[in-house]
């Protein structure tokens, strides 16, 4: 309070002169408070025309302050950079600070920091946290950045009990300037349970004392248990164990039922921070929660392995489920075709046909039929018609949304890995989510559908202020935390899973063999695999195909913000055993996700090298062979296909963007790599528009099926598409070698083509095809196009109508394509 009464008492004493409409007034704060001979260095950062000195204008509470006049200096709206620095360059105060828009008002810096604040940040120094990191070594973060200067003048030392510890050393932990420091100390013999009961105190020369926490430490050796985490072992007599590393105290709360009071069980002090307790009795149709002491609070939730919950923050149950699952099918990764769907998308049309919309039951219906027209096939039935072979179901884990069967959500919030959501589930209360889930995967596989799980794997619904599993049983342990002590937010939704941390990749690693074996999946689809460090991703593929040598990964070769860690890329995937997003084949066919402006191959005959690369299966680009890429051209992400094209090709008619919706999977169904559709897709999916539906309605984000009806030709035409690279092993091969010996283009072969178009040849009879010789002529431009013919009769095989059920008369010489289009030829031998 005392703070805020000397701002708004500094504010009535500044000068009338920076309120002038033309004016930006910089404050500046150091933390020795001696501003003598400092100016600031101001120059124009978009345009990068040279800087200039700028004279302090006066002082007030906050520190010293500069006028900026933004017409004079012609950065009004412009993005301006400032750096503080003592006379001409004798000293300097970094980093470069950036304004991204300079206006008239006031911003504020503050030495050694490099955000550019629009209110005054706090300007007093104190410690905000210490973690004891290992032997020797403390590490401190403070409420602003730090020099070496500062933080050598406070003599910082520990104490516990009588005994005091000085540190030899105090730098900050990255640059000249950190909200956190490394103290190094001499003979401290760290006694991780004293940290833990809060027995070291950080003390210093002018800063509030602090207790030391257990850090670093605590993901070394000592802190690791190969044994079963969770409930395990004899059904009568079950042993329970939580990986609870900071606790003084640990017990597992047991309920008779969903209501009334538990039975407390105080759990055993086993090595490697584990808490243990054999139970005398069955626990089957119990439910429990858990319950620690650490860090001087209780905090109780969820057991992480949990395996059905009765809500995000609710109680586990105890569950014996046999449901029967149906093997999946067995097919080879070249042969599949995926299809990325949503379970309330699926069928929570009022034309779905479906009975049990939005769930796991809707979702395992078979025989349903639009009530309107009852030649369409809807929901299961339609995705075994359309002849896909492998279904991305998105996530159906628990996630965070109450179990609210009215909320609806994609299920990128996770909260328990392990049990599945109970919103799509007839009943969120008991284990029919279990029973449900299965029944499901049931379905899909006596269709001769593989399943593939969409995993969130690296962040969850937890925060601080909001404690569900992870941080109720080791507090921070599973997230990536800055050296400041804040979370790391490379997935842009408040954390990160610590892929790196021994026990978290464990509960990473045992968590999907666990859907493996108890759930039967076929795969697993891994969001921001940016954020899952390579070791980590190694290891669960070595751990997979141990347990399923045909199992089925893929994911995203990226993070949605910036991270320490170096996760799965482009080009990290090679030889590992997984495939990844082809975001680059994508924005080639359809122009960039971030900007509708951009337009792409289809649209505008634009970015015809990224096609011919994708083609090829990214062989030439980041791949070691073509089955280590995802060839896609819209997800769950951003606009549909048909929304992109609509809002993009302004000027084209409703023909024409027909036409570059079935180019743009025309081309990623015949090309290398492993095809992947977007639900709906095959009947022009719109979604309104809307490009993030992630929390919408049903009304956006539904199938539409009469939509097929309406759209039935561009639905045969992908039922073809599929039909043909099913049916011709020269569209899917295998290795980088093939690719490069079987599929030459026009260039390769000095055959003349006119870009923008694409003309290329398979050698089918060398890649184990009924079909010789394959020609593949790609037209993107919006009038005919006259192909040159390698010598023989050629038949035409596929065109803009689909598969050709008649070849008619062989040609020669050459071909004339339709406008947006792609024809495929088989020579006639």
């Amino acid at each position: 309070m005392k703070f805020l009464l000397i701002l708004l008492t500094g504010a009535i004493l500044m000068p009338p002169s920076l309120h002038a409409a033309d004016k930006l007034v910089i404050h500046y704060n150091r933390l020795d408070k001696v501003y003598s001979g400092w100016n600031l260095w101001v120059w124009n950062d978009e345009e990068k025309t040279p800087g200039f000195e700028l004279p302090q204008a006066g002082n007030g509470p906050f520190g010293v302050f500069f006028e900026l006049d933004l017409d004079a200096s012609g950065l009004s709206g412009k993005r301006a950079g400032f750096l503080p620095r003592q006379g001409n360059w004798t000293n300097k105060d970094a980093p470069d600070r950036v304004l991204p828009a300079a206006r008239q008002g006031e911003v504020y810096l503050l030495e050694g920091d490099a955000k550019v604040y629009a209110a005054p940040p706090a300007v007093s120094t104190a410690v905000t946290g210490a973690w004891l990191d290992g032997e020797n070594v403390v590490r401190a973060a403070f409420t602003r950045p730090l020099g070496e200067a500062f933080l050598r003048e406070q003599a910082f030392y520990l104490k516990r009990g009588e005994k005091e510890f000085k540190a030899v050393s105090a730098v900050p932990v990255d640059g000249p300037y950190s909200r956190a420091a490394r103290l190094t100390f001499k003979d401290l013999k760290a006694d991780y349970a004293a940290a833990n009961a809060g027995e070291y105190r950080l003390l210093s020369k002018t800063l509030e004392p602090v207790t030391v926490r257990l850090g670093e430490a605590v993901y070394g050796e000592e802190f690791y248990s190969p044994l079963e985490m969770g409930l395990s072992g004899d059904k009568a007599r079950p042993v329970f164990r939580l990986f609870a590393p900071y606790a003084v105290e640990a017990a597992v709360l047991v309920y008779d039922s969903a209501a009334g009071e538990p039975a407390v069980y105080p759990l055993e002090r086993r090595p490697g921070g584990v808490w243990k307790k054999r139970f005398d009795a069955p626990l089957e149709g119990k439910y429990y929660r858990i319950r620690t002491r650490q860090n001087g609070r209780v905090y109780e939730g969820l057991d992480p392995y949990a395996r059905s919950v009765t809500g995000d923050g609710g109680k586990a149950l105890v569950l014996k489920d046999e449901t029967p699952i149906a093997p999946g099918p067995v097919f080879g990764l070249p042969e599949a075709v995926v299809y990325e769907v949503h379970l309330r998308d699926l069928t929570s049309d009022e034309f779905s046909g479906v009975r049990r919309k939005r769930g796991y039951l809707g979702a395992a219906e078979t025989g349903t039929r639009h009530p309107k027209f009852p030649d369409v096939a809807t929901a299961l039935d339609h995705i075994a018609e359309l002849g896909v072979n492998t279904v991305h179901i998105m996530p159906f884990q628990d996630f965070e949304n109450r179990d609210d069967p009215a909320v609806y959500n994609w299920g990128y919030m996770p909260v328990n890995f392990n049990s599945p959501e109970g919103s799509y589930a007839s009943s969120p209360a008991d284990g029919s989510r279990v029973r449900e889930a299965k029944l499901m995967i049931d379905a899909f596989h006596r269709k001769g559908l593989k399943v593939i799980l969409d995993v969130v794997y690296n962040h969850t619904a937890e925060t601080r202020a909001t404690t569900y599993n992870f941080n109720a049983a080791a507090l921070d342990y599973y997230y990536r935390v800055n050296p400041d002590g804040t979370y790391s937010n490379g997935s842009g939704c408040g954390n990160e899973l610590r892929t790196e941390a021994p026990m978290a990749r464990k509960f990473l690693i045992d968590s999907l063999l666990y859907w493996v074996r108890e759930y039967k999946v076929d795969g697993f689809r891994f969001d921001l695999m940016g954020l899952i460090d390579e070791a980590a991703a190694a290891e669960i593929m070595k751990a997979l195909k141990a347990e399923k040598p045909d199992i089925f990964v893929y994911g995203e070769p990226w993070k949605a913000g910036s991270s320490p860690v170096k996760g799965v890329q482009k080009g990290s995937q090679r030889g590992q055993g997984f495939a990844v997003f082809n975001d680059g084949f994508r924005d080639a066919i359809k122009g960039s996700v971030f900007s509708v402006a951009d337009l792409g191959y289809v649209q505008a005959a634009r970015y015809r090298d990224g096609v011919l690369r994708g083609i090829r299966g990214a062989v030439d680009d980041f791949a070691d062979g073509p089955l280590e890429t995802m060839n896609y051209v819209s997800c769950h992400d951003n606009h549909t296909l048909w929304d992109r094209l609509d809002l993009s090709a302004k000027d084209a008619t409703h023909k024409e963007k027909v036409a570059m919706d079935k180019l743009a999977n025309a081309l990623v169904l015949t090309s290398q790599g492993i095809p992947f559709l977007h639900a709906g897709e095959e009947f022009l999916r719109t979604k309104k528009g809307e490009e993030n539906s992630y929390n919408l309605p049903d009304e956006i984000n539904r199938l539409d099926w009469t939509r097929k009806k309406e759209n039935f030709s561009v639905y045969s035409f992908y039922r073809d598409l599929i039909a043909l690279r099913k049916a011709h092993p020269a569209f899917r091969m295998k290795t980088a070698a093939e690719v490069r010996d079987n599929l030459k283009f026009y260039e390769e072969l000095g055959l003349k083509v006119e870009p923008p178009a694409i003309a290329y040849q398979l050698y089918g009879d060398k890649a184990g095809d009924a079909w010789a010789r394959i020609l593949v002529l790609v037209n993107p431009e919006r009038t005919a196009h006259k192909f040159a013919l390698p010598p023989g009769r050629w038949l035409r095989a596929f065109d803009a109508s689909g598969l050709a059920r008649e070849p008619g008369a062989p040609v020669t010489g050459h071909f004339t394509a339709e406008p947006l289009s792609l024809t495929v030829l088989r020579l006639d031998l």
